[in-house]
């Protein structure tokens, strides 16, 4: 089992902003994610520098949470997005680099 933690307080004002049908879905994803070894492989993608991506699809929207593993039991949530295009944007990525940094640097404190 995955313990998952939100870094920071920018995954509740995602959630926040969600419809409750959305809330639904990503509360079934994260408990799939915090019981199971293994994901599906269409529910997570890789992007750099040890983040992942956390794709979760709502009737027409397409939700995307950015995250990593701290150690093998740890996921820590980063920033989250409504994806517009086919790409996930380089300043999303470039801001949860920057997070993972910053997630380190207090860690060792």
């Amino acid at each position: 089992m995955k313990r998952i933690i939100a870094y920071k307080d920018y995954y509740k004002a995602f959630y926040e902003s969600l419809s409750q049908d959305e809330k639904d879905k990503v509360d079934r994803v994260l408990v799939l994610m915090h019981s199971q070894s293994r994901m599906p492989t269409h529910y997570i993608k890789p992007l750099q520098d040890g983040i992942y991506e956390l794709r979760i699809s709502v009737r027409d929207k397409e939700l995307r949470i950015l995250f990593i593993y701290d150690g093998n039991v740890l996921v820590v949530l980063f920033n989250c997005f409504v994806k517009k295009r086919r790409k996930t944007p380089k300043a999303e990525i470039e801001k949860a680099v920057k997070l993972k940094k910053m997630y380190y640097e207090e860690k060792k404190r």
